[in-house]
């Protein structure tokens, strides 16, 4: 046995082998193999999520979706967890050849309960359609509506952490029926896209075309008669109302 092998315990759950610190509480331990053991149950039952090995056996988890998709490594976030105190959720994110590590930090009672808790909030939200309410703005790509928007926007552009925000705070005004806000913020997106991005005049009226779809016709044309800023009508006015 190796020096460091002679500090862990190796623990064997229903998603792998897991490596505890010598000095973690037999009780935390006895709460992530039962969690683990509830996300493999969920995992199979599941329609949204995948699994395969990692290098060290242990398994991980994919959305079907791709573009973007979402992994997460379950045995991982537990050891990087008690081994160096990282509330940080072991994810990667793929939108097309671009991979990152969005932010995901454990529940703020994940301490007194099993840190793998977290995990299976966020494969029941997938399983949920990723709801804007409980959906970490790290993650707000993953929902459909924002998916879609993606999907259209001009081939081989850049969306940055900034536009996801941006994005997310349409979707949140559109959910609660704000619809002269999310049109204010869809003309600001729109003309950043246009002056920053130099998309054209359609590939923007095709990218905001999502929202706009969910506005009533009749507040579209309110906002229009009074824009925020007079060159929203470019953009929404040809999507909106044609």
């Amino acid at each position: 046995m190796s020096p460091i092998q002679s500090f862990v315990i190796e623990v064997a759950t229903a998603l792998g082998l897991v490596q505890f610190p010598m000095s973690t509480p037999q009780e935390k331990i006895q709460a992530e193999i039962r969690a683990l053991k509830l996300l493999a149950n969920i995992i199979e039952e599941s329609c949204e999520w995948y699994v395969r090995l990692n290098d060290k056996k242990q398994v991980v988890i994919h959305t079907f979706d791709d573009d973007p998709g979402l992994m997460i490594d379950p045995c991982e976030t537990v050891e990087r967890y008690y081994k160096d105190d990282n509330e940080h959720l072991v994810t990667y994110m793929f939108l097309g050849s671009t991979t990152t590590s969005p932010c995901v930090v454990v529940a703020n009672d994940a301490p007194t309960c099993a840190i793998i808790d977290t995990v299976i909030s966020l494969v029941l939200l997938a399983d949920c359609g990723w709801p804007a309410k409980y959906t970490p703005l790290t993650l707000a790509m993953m929902r459909k509506n924002l998916r879609d928007c993606i999907r259209s926007s001009p081939l081989g552009s850049t969306i940055t952490q900034e536009d996801y925000d941006r994005l997310e705070y349409i979707n949140v005004l559109l959910e609660n029926g704000t619809y002269g806000g999310a049109l204010q913020a869809i003309g600001e997106h729109s003309r950043k896209c246009y002056t920053c991005k130099g998309w054209t005049e359609v590939e923007v009226q095709e990218h905001i075309e999502p929202y706009l779809m969910r506005i009533p016709d009749d507040d579209i044309e309110s906002y229009l008669q009074s824009p925020v800023n007079p060159s929203d009508v470019r953009f929404i006015c040809q999507s909106g109302l044609e």
